[in-house]
């Protein structure tokens, strides 16, 4: 079965129902990243630990598949093929991905039936439509193994397997887990933190894993750089690691130090919710915990945006100029440790000012400034916003 199977020209009416099913992607992504998310386990980790990833690629797949069958022009192997290679060095197992599209399938046969309606269908073009979905998942399906393959074969793959195997927890015993250190160029025994980043400006070549090396640190990274073990001599090495990190252009996340490989998945689990803990494109390094209301809110994304809807809902709902005015007060105050002068100080504007937008902010979310429930309530929904300003 080749791409030509795929590059003749759909009939129109079957292509009306593609453009529909395009023309309202961002719900059907929504759609089906939830199936994904219910019926596979690895992919409901996926949307555990990073909200909204599994929904973007959901959606450009779902895109690229759709407009490829409206045009009538062969699928996006090359781009398949990308994506298995990144998806495959990343440790993501090759049967989740093939189940993923095996599920994806079904999703879009149904629900292009569901588009057309009981009064378009017939036997010939159910099997139509069928024909055309299932013809594109077994390409996509061959695409994807033979990236998997490509990487399977490629020399630094075992290192990134034995490092996925530390970070997935699927080795049981202490001789295997050494093992694996040692084969990955670590100490066997000692201390370790984990780090997750993610690069604020993309044109930056220098990567944490060489900077590291350059300065004698032992570690090791899935390639890409977005996960490393690193190992430490003493507690305050992570003063020194921070600083290392620091002075690259990256969003860093770090676990506490630990001493058991039985516990590098939670670490792993930990240091990405402290990458969280930094506001969208901000380039900093946060260590697990470092502010336990900011480590809650990162740990919870969709519970605190509950408490974002019920504690800010009237000031979110001000036009976005004077929204904008009365968080950054809000934010200034709670900075200046409830103090009206030093949050004045911080925004440039007189005392007064402060008190005025305060007592609005009062007005605005019905909640007390001197009641202390309702401050927290306050602080809560605020992290939530400056963390994901999406949310306001």
């Amino acid at each position: 079965m080749g791409i030509e199977a795929l590059a003749r020209p759909v009939p129109r009416e079957h292509r009306e129902l593609v453009r529909e099913m395009l023309a309202r992607l961002p719900e059907f992504a929504d759609r089906l990243a939830r199936l994904l998310s219910e019926e596979d386990e690895f992919y409901r980790q996926v949307e555990h630990v990073a909200p909204g990833e599994l929904r973007q690629v959901c959606q450009a797949n779902l895109e690229r598949a759709l407009t490829a069958l409206v045009e009538g022009r062969g699928l996006a192997l090359d781009a398949a093929r990308k994506t298995g290679l990144v998806q495959a060095r990343q440790g993501i197992p090759l049967p989740a991905v093939l189940r993923a599209f095996r599920i994806g399938g079904t999703f879009v046969y149904e629900a292009l039936l569901e588009l057309a309606g009981p009064e378009f269908l017939n036997p010939t073009r159910t099997i139509e439509i069928n024909s055309y979905v299932w013809k594109a998942i077994d390409l996509y399906s061959d695409a994807l193994t033979t990236a998997y393959e490509q990487v399977a074969a490629e020399p630094s793959h075992a290192d990134a397997r034995r490092l996925d195997d530390l970070f997935r927890g699927r080795l049981t015993s202490q001789a295997d887990m050494e093992a694996a250190a040692r084969d990955l160029g670590l100490p066997t025994a000692g201390m370790f933190v984990v780090v997750v980043t993610e690069r604020v400006e993309p044109d930056e070549q220098d990567t944490v894993e060489a900077l590291l090396r350059a300065r004698r640190w032992r570690s090791a990274w899935r390639p890409g750089g977005e996960a490393g073990l690193v190992a430490i001599d003493r507690i305050e090495d992570v003063r020194r690691l921070r600083e290392v990190l620091g002075s690259l252009p990256v969003a860093a996340g770090m676990s506490k130090p630990f001493s058991g490989f039985p516990d590098v998945p939670d670490a792993l689990h930990r240091a990405r919710i402290a990458r969280r803990s930094l506001p969208t494109a901000t380039a900093g390094v946060v260590v697990f915990g470092d502010s336990p209301v900011t480590t809650l809110v990162a740990a919870a994304p969709g519970m605190a945006r509950d408490v974002v809807r019920s504690a800010l809902a009237g000031v979110l709902a001000l036009p976005g100029a004077e929204r904008k005015v009365m968080l950054d007060t809000l934010l200034a105050w709670f900075a200046g440790h409830g103090s009206a002068k030093e949050a004045a100080d911080r925004l440039f504007v007189h005392p007064n000012t402060v008190r005025y937008r305060l007592r609005r902010v009062q007005d605005l979310t019905k909640r007390d400034l001197t009641d202390p429930v309702d401050i927290g309530e306050l602080y809560v929904a605020l992290e939530s916003v400056r963390l994901d300003p999406e949310t306001s």
